[in-house]
């Protein structure tokens, strides 16, 4: 009885993991020529969400409004007008809840009111943090860590990127050719070092399936383990 309780709770669990599909993309100063709802678009084409909402707005979104969505993936682009403060805050309040929160560039840009404040940099909750001002120069994926971030990204090259280093704490996945980090985690969060809106160009590759792998909910690390554990474990115990 025991072990078929065990089975129940890993199958439900599992369940519900597969039922938490909806993905929010929000940006701020990516009306000039941004396609914010196109980003959203392609990545509802990937297949792998049940719903993808793309939303351009400086203010800092209510948490309630990120809570309704299971992911989040933010961008920033050109703009005097938002509050990083404030929108790092409630991205460190959307981490806070266990969600998959996905940060790309200019988050770290370091040129004014499009770079991150707020409790997702003074607290490390990002992944990254700045270095100096943005790089512009197009260069490819270096080195890469073979984790499931990569699967399905054959070749990859970006020109818009920020000039970051890895926080306290986070795991470094891969880097660009120059040696300037690429994509890092720390815990449900991921940095994405370049810039989601392909519109722009400046770059090549297997971007979208890099932004979707990066929003794809993975167990936390050992989960797996400990739940297969505890119902082998119960086996044990019955026989």
């Amino acid at each position: 009885m025991r072990l078929s309780l065990t089975l129940l709770a890993v199958a439900g669990l599992a369940s519900a993991a597969a039922a938490s599909n909806n993905v929010l993309v929000w940006s701020t100063g990516n009306d000039y020529f941004g396609q914010t709802e196109a980003i959203a678009a392609w990545i509802q084409a990937s297949g792998q969400f049940d719903s993808v909402t793309g939303i351009n707005d400086d203010n800092a979104l209510p948490l309630a409004t990120l809570n309704a969505y299971d992911r989040v993936l933010y961008f920033s682009n050109h703009s005097d007008l938002q509050d990083p403060t404030a929108i790092g805050d409630v991205l460190a309040d959307f981490a806070d809840t266990g969600k998959r929160l996905v940060l790309a560039v200019f988050s770290w840009a370091d040129q004014g009111g499009n770079t991150l404040g707020g409790r997702v940099i003074s607290d490390e909750i990002s992944p990254f943090t700045f270095i100096n001002s943005s790089i512009y120069n197009e260069v490819a994926l270096g080195a890469t860590d073979g984790s499931a971030f990569w699967n399905g990204v054959n070749s990859l090259s970006a020109g818009y990127r920020d000039n970051v280093a890895i926080t306290t704490g986070s795991t470094l996945h891969g880097s660009w050719s120059d040696g300037v980090p690429a994509l890092a985690s720390k815990g449900n969060v991921v940095g994405v070092n370049m810039f989601p809106d392909l519109a722009f160009g400046f770059y090549s590759g297997d971007a979208e399936q890099l932004f979707v792998n990066a929003l794809i909910e993975v167990p936390a690390p050992g989960f797996a383990g400990l739940a297969f554990a505890g119902v082998i474990a119960a086996g044990r115990r019955r026989r």
